[in-house]
């Protein structure tokens, strides 16, 4: 090379000036771009074209240039190469010498031939210099540190000055290819990063001052020098190969391979930046700019960057150089982790559309700053001399700062940050920021603040040491498997005191703590020195030993931790419930898939561990499927029973506490891993049982259905259970007869004899009803109120309405009497405790000498004496053995006689009951359910014999639990949550069952809706006599029932025993007597300073809306919170509900009706996941679109207390929704043409009260409802006056609909036709004010059973039937019609059972011909003319007269008779 050397110095022969100088030649010729001639601007164009190449070349040359290659044969070759070169260079600078300015049209001519000459020649030359290229760069290559041992003296490189020159051409040739036009369109992005890159590297290695042969700077040459080279031969690849399609696979990935080599992505070449900084103080951002570049989306990273790095090159004096040591080793390895994906900050223009690409490398680093910034932020808060809050603030924005990069880094795609990052990073240092604050303000102690800061500085150094194992093992695959195994324990054993850190600590904690902090140090001094090494046979010997020794510290400090744990678990566990059985498993289990099909954000990350413990239930609940009830009287098998039901409520708790997050504590990982062992150890149980037990067999079949007991029929609301000769006529003629002065009836006698039955029985009696004007009825009970009392009785009266409820307890009172004024009125107090009561009412009741009545039952007759001294109780006696026989009899073969073999057992049976009708009533339902066998009544008598209480009352308990116990198990939950509601109160049928659905009792089958099966539930029970059937619905049904006493009592007990609910009742349950009952808000400086926390699953609390608010209650634990207030007063006063969504975060069950929560939703309530039943109030008039992220809700009910109610377009996403009823009426917000794109709610069962228009409109709305049965709603004409705008609407699409209610308000246009659906079978018509020749269609529906026709349904004077109508119709309400005339015969209601009139006083008489319908049982008439009176006495003389007693004839006496 000794020829090429001389070349090379001189400068007037060198191959690079020659270059140089031809490009000056064709610079002359750069006037011509501003021609108009498009050959003119042709020539320009091949001419710029012919100077990308010669740069290129110049590129080449200048590295030959300084090339030194002991190799003789090559040497030769590169010196015929650039000898040809200089030659071409020269002759081409002759043929383009410019011509005048004046011949410029000679000049073009002149220009084409001579370009494409050159263009040729130097095409030749490609071949020549791509193979001198990829041999030069191959031997550069050596000097990198991409190889061990990098040559560094072999390297032309190593020196600045032709190291800069050379990256200078470069950067030229690369900022050519990235104009060039006609260049692929994949290549040029990259080649386009390559130039920025490569000039902010340029930047960085312009160090001034510079030592030319400084060791460690020549490296770093030499390094990128190698990259730079390997680069131009790319890039000269790209030029002449990269117009080619064929080359662009393989041209790309060199390309981002070239990319990721040109940032320090090893910690070798990150070192020496390192060291060059240190003496470069200065060049810091420059440093930093050639790693991130200059973008005001990246600021916020450079400038946290920048921290940590003169974190490094400048340490704080507090730091020792162990600190420091170890601080380098984080910081540096972070800056070569940045430095392998880095280019992708240059290639992409936003943070966004970095995430893309970057997402696992970007997030990774991302999370590494973070966790190191609060790490050196928590150690400075820790030395003694931070004083400014400033400083402390300024940290805190930082991270802010940080953490919103994150945000905006995560963008909008569904990536959610991980744990690691918003738990264990930032909002840890934010706390701590916090505590030290508070600190500053002398709020809390510095002990306080030092324990606070170094337990979240310990937690930080835990997690890093985490991810450090985590690193060791997945970078070392060498290791052997006992050097594994080792590893493996220790970060399971540090994952376990981190995640003691989390959680707030208690004495026996802090004495932990200690012990963590020397095994914290200890383990981090080892793994780096681990980590910062290669593995060799001498360092994995030196691992096997040190290993068992950090695992020897370790074990103590967790043995402490994991005892703290157990006793969290056991108090935990003791708050879980016992009764709800397999019934649990498959709710629970129903839920895991719910969980694993949602698309909430929140379920992401948790999908596979849901996924297994989904399975793992499977298994188990197939277990219990085949062990069935008959086996649990095995000791074995009922614990293993047991054993499954408790995991299975370990696994809901947990599952559920992470959905919500929110609720996760520190010792939930550690319970997950032992619940898994746990499974896993009762399915080697389940097998060692299922061979000692060979009639079981465990496996993972297809689990049965559950079967259901058929429920026995419903006893009428007024049927007769005590059956005394002459008790009904001796009260009816005590009500009726006798003085006309006012009077007090009293029914005396013990529990379960029937006080109430009797009282309920003459009440309802035909002759009382028409000898009083007015009944009212109240249910006093032990604890009363007397404002509820007045707002029973008023019930009875009137209707309730809101300007009713508004009312002081005085006008309440005034009311009741204006009512009673004047009227023969029969009143009952039903279950008096005390006299009490009375005193409180007695004024309320006008003497008029009229009859009127008082009926007073009471279990204790002192009471009903000293109300009435002169008037002796009738006192209820106990059954006679023949009695209670007769009754058993009675209530179990009805007229039927029993079977002779069971007559002995049965009188047995009958004698134990001691004369107690209702333990009666409670045997009876146990051997309903009974085979009808003598061995079956033997054990049932045995099982009563058993028990030897002599005193009846107590004897009626034993019974009643008894008959609990008779109870399978998926009715035991539902009979024990009746005692969520309050006593003597009357409970809605579909509110109970609705709840039973939504806490998991009731599991739908593919035949059955939840809702039927819930009714069938409750028929069950009300057949077993442990529930009674208050009212009936028109169709026969149950609209409320009700309790015994006795059988609440109960309940509640074993609620408690169970641990099944809390019932919290009673007016100073929260505050003593003396405290302000007044229930008109809470005053907003009352702080409490011990909320109420409970521990059972469900919370039923009854009190003071204001004591209720104040007490702020909680439970972890409380999965059902229902509210109910102690008084009726309106809810006119709004509270602050708020603490509810912190304080129950797993509510599945939320009941606030009675709470007016103001004029807007609180934010919060949305984070509870879980809720499936959900009933608020307030002066609300929207409901927020957030609502929808309630997605597990099944029953929405909001009570508006202005009125209408807008819901938001989201309900329309909320595919669970079964129930949604909103008060007092709701408005859909969406346009016509949204309508048609809204989703169904395809799982909506029931919907009030929607305000609908007339018209297309509501067609579409409805046809969203594809199941839904029972519909409520309020029609109006439609505010678009144009065409059909005001006719009924089609409603036939609703093909489920069963149920129909209807309030018409304002115009209908005409002719006027409704359209329903072929299966209604109820309907309800209020308002419409039509013809009646408009109720045909009404009258051709043939499944039609009840109908209402309500306030001016239909007008006219005259309703004349038509044949053929009404085919299975056996309910009809007339109320408040014009109707004069009504002319119909037998034939058109065949199948009419009840028929009610009210308030229709222009009727002049019932049609005669209704008495001859065979099915007909009832005739109501209430507030109607004296002679439609009449005719229904003449109908029921004729009927009785033909042998008919079956009709009844129930007469209110109209206001004419008053």
């Amino acid at each position: 090379m000794e020829f090429l050397t001389k070349l090379v110095k001189k400068a007037d022969r060198s191959p690079t000036n020659a270059v140089n100088f031809l490009l000056m030649e064709l610079g002359d010729w750069w006037n011509l771009s501003e021609s108009q001639d498009e050959d003119e601007k042709d020539a320009h164009k091949q001419i710029q074209i012919l100077k990308v190449e010669l740069r290129l070349l110049r590129t080449f040359l200048i590295y030959v240039g300084i090339w030194n290659d002991l190799h003789k044969d090559v040497g030769l070759l590169l010196q015929s190469l650039v000898q040809d070169l200089e030659a071409a260079f020269m002759e081409a600078s002759t043929d383009f010498r410019s011509p005048p300015a004046y011949e410029i049209q000679r000049s073009v001519e002149y220009l084409y031939p001579v370009i494409s000459k050159w263009q040729q020649k130097f095409k030749l030359f490609r071949p020549l210099i791509k193979a001198a290229y990829d041999y030069v760069s191959s031997k550069q290559e050596l000097c990198s540190f991409q190889c061990q041992s990098p040559l560094v003296s072999y390297s032309p490189l190593s020196n600045y000055v032709p190291w800069n020159e050379f990256s200078g051409s470069l950067l030229d040739n690369l900022v050519d290819l990235s104009r060039e036009d006609t260049f692929h369109v994949h290549i040029k992005p990259h080649i386009q990063v390559m130039a920025k890159m490569i000039g902010n590297l340029r930047g960085f290695m312009a160090v001034e001052n510079r030592n030319a042969n400084q060791q460690e700077y020549r490296h770093l040459l030499a390094h990128f020098g190698a990259i730079l080279v390997q680069t131009a031969y790319i890039s000269y690849v790209c030029w002449i190969d990269g117009l080619d399609e064929n080359m662009k696979n393989e041209i790309i990935p060199k390309l981002v391979d070239l990319l990721k080599k040109l940032k320090p992505n090893a910690s070798q070449v990150t070192r020496i930046c390192f060291k060059l900084l240190e003496d470069h103080k200065y060049n810091c951002e420059e440093f930093v700019r050639f790693l991130i570049p200059q973008k005001n989306q990246l600021l916020t990273l450079q400038k946290g960057l920048k921290y940590l790095i003169m974190l490094v090159i400048q340490p704080p004096s507090f730091y020792t150089d162990n600190d420091v040591k170890l601080l380098s080793m984080d910081i540096i390895e972070m800056v070569s982790e940045l430095g392998s994906f880095s280019y992708l900050f240059h290639a992409k223009e936003t943070v966004a559309d970095l995430a893309k690409d970057a997402y696992p490398l970007l997030f990774r680093l991302l999370e590494k700053m973070e966790r190191l910034n609060a790490e050196l932020f928590l150690t400075e808060l820790l030395q003694p001399g931070i004083v400014e809050k400033s400083f402390v603030k300024n940290r805190i924005n930082s991270f802010h700062d940080g953490l919103s990069f994150l945000q905006i880094f995560l963008g909008d795609d569904g990536r959610e940050i991980p744990q690691p990052i918003w738990k264990n990073i930032g909002s840890l240092a934010r706390n701590a920021g916090n505590v030290y604050l508070a600190f500053l303000r002398k709020s809390v102690t510095k002990d306080k603040v030092t324990f606070e800061l170094l337990k979240s500085l310990e937690r930080i150094k835990l997690f890093k040491m985490e991810i450090l194992l985590h690193e060791l093992l997945n970078s070392r695959p060498n290791m052997t498997v006992d050097v594994q195994n080792q590893i493996q324990t220790l970060y399971k054993g540090l994952t376990v005191l981190r995640t003691f850190l989390m959680g707030p600590l208690e004495e026996d904690g802090k004495l932990i703590l200690a012990h963590v902090e020397l095994v914290v140090k200890h383990v981090i001094s080892v793994i780096y020195s681990v980590a910062a090494k290669k593995v060799t046979e001498d360092m994995a010997t030196n691992l096997v030993l040190l290993l068992p020794e950090l695992v020897e510290k370790i074990e103590p400090v967790n043995a402490g931790i994991k005892e703290i744990y157990l006793r969290a678990r056991s108090s935990f566990k003791s708050c879980f419930p016992k009764p709800e059985g397999v019934g649990f498993m498959d709710f629970l289990i129903g839920n895991l898939m719910e969980l694993l099909n949602s698309k909430a954000k929140s379920i992401g990350s948790l999908k596979y561990p849901i996924h297994i413990v989904h399975r793992e239930m499977g298994f188990l609940r197939s277990i219990l499927c085949n062990i069935g009830e008959k086996w649990t009287q095995h000791l074995d098998i009922k614990c293993l029973v047991s054993h499954i039901i408790q995991v299975a409520y370990e696994v809901e708790y947990l599952v559920d506490s992470l959905v919500v997050r929110g609720g996760v504590l520190w010792y939930h990982a550690l319970w997950v891993t032992d619940l898994i062992e746990d499974i896993r150890l009762l399915k080697i149980k389940a097998s060692e049982i299922s061979m000692k037990t060979c009639g079981i067999n465990i496996s993972n079949g297809p689990e049965a259905l559950r079967k259901v007991t058929s429920p026995a029929k419903i006893p009428k609301i007024d049927e007769e259970v005590i059956d005394l000769a002459d008790q009904n006529k001796i009260m009816i003629d005590r009500l009726t007869r006798g003085s006309r002065q006012q009077d007090v009836v009293s029914i005396v006698g013990m529990p379960g004899l029937g006080k109430t039955t009797l009282a309920r029985k003459v009440y309802n009696d035909p002759s009382v009803i028409f000898h009083f004007h007015i009944r009212a009825w109240c249910s006093v009970s032990q604890v009363y109120c007397k404002r509820d009392l007045l707002l029973e009785m008023l019930g009875g009266i009137m209707d309730i309405t809101d300007s009713i409820l508004e009312m002081s307890d005085d006008d309440l009172d005034l009311e009741l009497y204006q009512c009673l004024k004047r009227k023969r009125y029969l009143i009952v107090m039903d279950d008096i405790w005390s006299t009490e009561p009375w005193h409180d009412l007695e004024r309320t009741f006008p003497n008029d000498e009229n009859g009127s009545r008082i009926l007073v039952t009471s279990r204790l007759p002192d009471v009903a004496l000293e109300i009435k001294a002169d008037r002796i109780p009738h006192r209820l006696r106990l059954l006679s053995h023949d009695e209670s026989w007769e009754l058993l009899q009675k209530k179990l073969f009805k007229t039927r006689d029993c079977q002779v073999e069971l007559v002995t057992v049965g009188n047995q049976i009958a004698k134990s009951c001691q004369g107690l009708p209702l333990a009666i009533v409670a045997v009876s339902g146990i051997l309903e359910r009974t085979e009808m066998t003598l061995d079956s009544w033997k054990k049932v008598s045995e099982s009563l014999c058993s028990r030897i209480a002599s005193d009846p009352q107590t004897r009626c308990m034993e019974i009643l639990e008894l008959s609990y116990k008779h109870l399978p198990d998926y009715l035991k939950p539902c009979f024990l949550y009746l005692g969520a509601f309050l006593e003597n109160k009357e409970i809605p049928v579909r509110k109970l069952t609705w709840l039973w659905v939504a806490e998991g009792f009731v599991r739908s089958t593919a035949s059955k809706r939840v809702e039927d099966l819930a009714e069938e539930y409750l028929k069950d029970l009300i057949g077993r006599s442990l529930v009674i059937a208050s009212k009936s619905r028109s169709n026969g049904g149950v609209k409320t029932c009700c309790v015994h006493d006795l059988l609440r009592t109960l309940c509640l007990l074993r609620c408690h025993e169970e641990n099944f609910l809390h019932s919290v009742t009673g007016h100073n349950f929260f505050f003593d007597a003396s405290y302000d009952d007044s229930d008109y808000g809470v005053d907003p400086d009352y702080h409490p300073t011990n909320c109420t926390t409970y521990a059972k699953r469900r919370l039923s609390i009854c009190s003071k809306r204001n004591h209720f608010i104040m007490s702020r209650p909680g439970g972890p634990h409380v999965r059902s919170l229902l509210y109910s207030a102690s008084s009726d007063l309106y809810p006119r006063c709004p509270y602050n509900i708020s603490f509810i969504f912190e304080n129950f975060k797993l509510l599945r069950v939320l009941d606030l009706e009675c709470i007016n929560m103001g004029n807007s939703f609180f934010s919060g309530i949305e984070l509870l996941a879980h809720l499936r039943y959900l009933a608020l109030c307030g002066d609300i008039d929207y409901i927020p679109a957030s609502i929808a992220n309630l997605w597990n809700l099944e029953t929405l009910i909001v009570k508006g207390l202005k009125g209408k109610v807008l819901l938001p377009h989201t309900i329309w996403s909320m595919e669970k929704l079964r129930h949604l009823h909103v008060y007092s009426n709701a408005v859909f917000n969406m346009q016509d043409n949204e309508t048609e794109k809204a989703t169904q709610l395809g799982n909506l069962d029931s919907l009030s009260t929607p305000s609908l228009s007339f018209g297309k409109h509501t067609e579409n709305i409805m046809r969203r409802f594809l199941k839904l049965r029972r519909l409520r709603c309020l029609f109006s004409e439609s505010r678009v006056d144009v065409g059909n705008s005001n006719q009924f609407p089609v409603l036939n699409c609703l093909t489920e609909l069963e149920s129909l209610k209807i309030l018409c308000s304002g115009r209908i246009a005409h002719p006027f036709k409704f359209d329903f659906p072929l299966k209604l079978k109820k309907l309800t018509l209020s308002k419409f004010r039509l013809p009646w020749d408009c109720i045909l269609e009404v009258g051709r529906l043939p499944n039609l059973e009840v109908l209402k026709l309500l306030s001016r349904a239909f007008e006219g004077k005259v309703w004349d039937m038509k044949e053929g109508q009404f085919p299975k119709l056996n309910f009809l309400k007339l109320d408040t019609l014009n109707l004069a005339q009504w002319n119909a015969t037998s034939d058109d209601f065949p199948n009419l059972q009840h028929l009610v009139l009210r308030n229709c006083r222009q009727l002049e008489e019932v049609p005669s011909g209704l008495g001859d319908v065979p099915t007909l049982e009832i005739i109501e008439v209430q507030l109607c003319r004296q002679s439609a009176e009449e005719s229904v006495r003449r109908i029921e003389e004729e009927q009785h007269m033909m042998g008919n007693d079956d009709l009844k004839v129930l007469i209110n006496r109209s206001e004419w008779d008053f």
